[in-house]
Order: C-alpha cells, then structure tokens, then sequence
C-alpha cells in the first residue's frame, strides 16, 4: 500500500474536504472536516479498504495522516 492512495481514501472518506489539499504531514484533527461522522467514515473505509478495524481511541492516538498510515501498515 502506498500513502497516497490511503490519502486519497481518506480525503474522499471526509465529506467537504477537497481532493489533493491534505499529505502525510497533514495533522488531521485540526481539519474543519475532522468530527465524531468523519471518525465513523474513516473507521468504515480503513475496515473495507485493507480489511483492518479500528477503535476510535486508535485513532485519536495519533496526530498525523502519516502516523496513521504507518500504523495500518504494521497491521497488514
């Protein structure tokens, strides 16, 4: 898997948010977009996409799209 291809399932995952404005770098909870639907969607595309469930306090563990990323691929 590659971070862009998770970027673009997590930019499409959050509803608003236009494509190519986010990178690895990006601190996701400090996007406008980033509320308790958008931890649901990004939970529910992570779980379909790379067949991995996360708790939301996995998630809220982490600062960066990139961090995240990492994380899932220590999972695969």
């Amino acid at each position: 898997m590659e971070i862009k291809n998770f970027i673009d399932h997590f930019e499409y995952a959050l509803d608003g948010l236009e494509s190519g404005t986010i990178d690895g770098s990006t601190n996701f909870k400090d996007l406008k977009e980033w509320d308790s639907l958008a931890i649901l969607t990004v939970t529910d595309t992570i779980d379909i996409e790379y067949g991995i469930l996360l708790r939301k306090s996995e998630i809220e563990a982490f600062e960066t799209i990139e961090q995240l990323f990492n994380f899932i691929q220590s999972k695969l």
